[in-house]
C-alpha cells in the first residue's frame, strides 16, 4: 500500500514554493533596497568629495583675489613712464610684464617703435594679438568677443601662447587708457601651491587630489592614493575665471563608502535570508512529515477497510445467493416472507456495491486495475441493471426512462460499466430523490456515449470537478442527510477512463448530468483487447 501513497509532486512543487517565492520575494526586495541605498550613498559620497574640491577652489580664489587686490592698488598709484614700469618689472617678481594703451588702443609701453629689452619684445610677441581688439580688455575673463563690453575699471584676461595659459589683469585709468600686468605664470602656481596642503597630507578614504591645467598636466597633487595611469576621477571641478582652463580632480581608486555599505548590508541581507529560508524549510519539512503520516495512516486505514472487504465480501456474497434462492423456492406463498426477503436481497446488493467501490479504490491506488473485455451489448447490461435498482429507485420515489440507442455488441468490462452505473445510480438515490431519472445511450464507431440525468439540486460550477476527488463531500443542504464514503464518482470516472474514455458533469439547466463515453470497439475491429485481460 505504501507505494499508492508517495508524497504527491503537486505538493512537492507547493512545498517548495512556500520556501522559494518569499525567499525570491526578500532578495529582490533586498536588492532593490540595497541598491536605493548605495545610490544615496554614492550621491552622499560624491557630495562630499565635490566640496572637498569646492574648499580648494575657494583657497585658489583668495590667492587670486590677493593678488587682484594688491594689482589695483599697485595700478591706481603707478607713474605711467616707462622707466617706472621696467622698475616695477625688476621689484616684483610675480609681474611679468606691465603695458599700456591709450585711450585709442595704442600701445604706449612696450613701444615696438622705441628700445625694446628682450623680455618686451618677447611680451609683444605673445601679446600682440590682444591688442587688435582694445574692447578685449572690457570683457570679463572667458567671455566671447562680440558680445557687449562689460562696464568694469579692472578685470582678468587670459590667452594661450605656446606652452600654456597667460595672465594678465587690466585697469581703465581715468583719462581713458589701459594699465595692464601680465603676471608671471610659474610664480602664481608656486604661490597657489603653497597654499594647498602637503602632498603627503592624507585624505579621508585614502584619496588624491590633483590640480592640472588646460593640457591636463598635473600641476600640483597631495593625498596617499595613488591613482592608475588611465583611471578616472571620482569626480573634478573647473576652477573660477581667471583659471577656468585649470581643473581640481580627486581619486578614490573606486573604494567609497557604498562598497562598505553594501559589504555590511549584503552580509545582514544574506545572514537574514539564511534565518528565514531555515525556518521556512523547516516549516516545509514539518507539512512534509504531516502530509506523509496523514497519507500512512490513510494508507493503513485503506489497507485495513480492504482486508476487512475482503472478509465480508465472501459471507456477504453468500447470504445474497441464499436469500435469492430461498425467494426463488418460497414464490408467492408467503408474502410477508418475501417481502422480508427483498429487503435483504437489496441490501446486500448495495452492501456488496458499496464493498466493491472499496475494493476498486484500493486496487487503484495499488495500480493494479485492470480490464477484463467480453463481447456484450450496453442496452441489455444497463436494462438488467436497472431492474436490479427499480425497488431501491422506487423506494425513493424516482421515476426512470431508459432511451436506448446502443443495441450493438462489442468489447467492454461488463464489470466496469456495471460498477460505473451503479454509483451513477446511487448518487441520484442520494441526492435526487423524489425525481426523475433519464439514461440515454448512444454508439458512433467504436464509442458508446452514456447519460444519466436526475431533476434533483444539481452541482455549483465551483465544483464541477471537485466532485470527481476523492472523499470530497457537497456542503450545505445539498448533501445533508446523504450517507456515503465519497469515493463513488472518483471511481466511476477512473474506471471509464481506464476503459478509454472519460466521465464528465455537462452544463445543465436543472439537475446533474453526467455523459460518460467508453471505447467499445467491435470483436472484428480489435482484437488486441484480449491481450489486457
Amino acid at each position: 500500500m505504501r507505494c499508492g501513497y508517495t508524497l504527491k509532486p503537486k505538493l512537492i512543487i507547493i512545498l517548495l514554493l512556500l520556501v522559494m517565492v518569499p525567499l525570491g520575494l526578500l532578495t529582490w526586495l533586498g536588492s532593490r533596497l540595497i541598491a536605493s541605498q548605495r545610490v544615496a550613498v554614492e550621491r552622499s559620497f560624491l557630495a562630499l568629495q565635490q566640496a572637498k574640491l569646492a574648499d580648494v577652489e575657494t583657497t585658489i580664489s583668495k590667492v587670486l583675489a590677493r593678488r587682484e587686490q594688491r594689482l589695483v592698488k599697485l595700478g591706481g598709484s603707478l607713474s605711467l613712464t616707462a622707466e617706472a614700469m621696467r622698475e616695477t618689472v625688476r621689484s616684483e617678481p610675480w609681474i611679468r610684464q606691465v603695458f599700456l594703451l591709450d585711450r585709442d588702443g595704442k600701445l604706449l609701453h612696450p613701444s615696438p617703435a622705441g628700445p625694446l629689452s628682450m623680455a618686451e619684445r618677447a611680451f609683444i610677441n605673445r601679446a600682440g594679438q590682444i591688442f587688435d581688439d582694445r574692447d578685449v580688455f572690457l570683457r570679463p575673463a572667458g567671455e566671447r568677443p562680440g558680445e557687449r563690453p562689460a562696464q568694469a575699471d579692472h578685470g582678468w584676461y587670459t590667452w594661450y601662447w605656446r606652452s600654456g595659459l597667460n595672465i594678465l589683469l587690466w585697469q581703465r585709468l581715468g583719462n581713458g587708457a589701459i594699465l595692464g600686468f601680465e603676471l608671471d605664470r610659474f610664480r602664481l602656481i608656486a604661490d597657489i601651491i603653497s597654499e594647498l596642503p602637503d602632498t603627503r597630507s592624507p585624505a579621508s578614504l585614502e584619496a588624491r587630489l590633483t590640480l592640472t591645467d588646460s593640457r591636463d598636466r598635473v600641476l600640483y597633487q597631495w593625498g596617499d592614493y595613488n591613482p592608475g595611469e588611465n583611471e578616472a576621477p571620482a569626480t573634478s571641478l573647473a576652477l573660477a575665471a581667471p583659471l577656468k582652463p585649470w581643473h581640481l580632480a580627486i581619486y578614490t581608486g573606486g573604494v567609497s563608502p557604498s562598497g562598505v555599505f553594501d559589504s555590511g548590508t549584503q552580509f545582514f541581507l544574506i545572514l537574514g535570508l539564511c534565518a528565514l529560508g531555515l525556518a521556512l524549510l523547516g516549516l516545509a519539512i514539518y507539512f512534509y512529515r504531516e502530509s506523509s503520516r496523514e497519507l500512512r495512516d490513510a494508507g493503513q486505514r485503506v489497507s485495513f477497510v480492504n482486508h476487512v472487504s475482503h472478509e465480508l465480501k465472501t459471507p456477504l456474497t453468500n447470504i445474497r445467493m441464499y436469500a435469492e434462492l430461498l425467494q426463488e423456492h418460497l414464490g408467492g406463498e408467503d408474502q410477508r416472507a418475501s417481502r422480508h426477503l427483498e429487503v435483504v436481497v437489496s441490501e446486500s446488493q448495495r452492501l456488496s456495491r458499496l464493498i466493491d467501490n472499496v475494493l476498486t479504490f484500493s486496487r487503484h491506488q495499488r495500480g493494479t486495475l485492470k480490464l477484463r473485455k467480453l463481447p456484450g451489448v450496453v442496452d441489455e447490461i444497463i436494462g438488467r441493471l436497472l431492474e436490479q435498482s427499480a425497488r431501491a429507485l422506487s423506494e425513493k420515489n424516482i421515476e426512470f426512462d431508459f432511451e436506448r440507442g446502443a443495441p450493438r455488441r462489442v468489447l467492454l468490462d461488463e464489470d466496469v460499466l456495471r460498477q460505473i452505473i451503479n454509483n451513477l445510480l446511487t448518487n441520484v438515490e442520494k441526492y435526487a430523490p423524489g425525481g426523475r431519472l433519464t439514461i440515454r445511450t448512444s454508439q458512433a464507431e467504436n464509442r458508446t456515449r452514456i447519460t444519466v440525468a436526475d431533476s434533483g439540486p444539481g452541482v455549483p460550477a465551483s465544483c464541477k470537478e471537485r466532485v470527481f476527488e476523492p472523499f470530497f463531500r457537497l456542503g450545505s443542504a445539498v448533501s445533508e442527510g446523504a450517507a456515503g464514503t465519497g469515493i463513488g464518482l472518483s471511481i466511476a470516472r477512473d474506471l471509464a477512463r481506464l476503459h478509454g474514455g472519460d466521465l464528465e458533469l455537462v452544463p445543465s439547466d436543472s439537475g446533474a448530468v453526467f455523459e460518460m463515453t467508453l471505447v467499445t470497439e467491435t470483436e472484428s475491429q480489435d482484437e488486441s483487447a484480449d491481450c489486457r485481460r
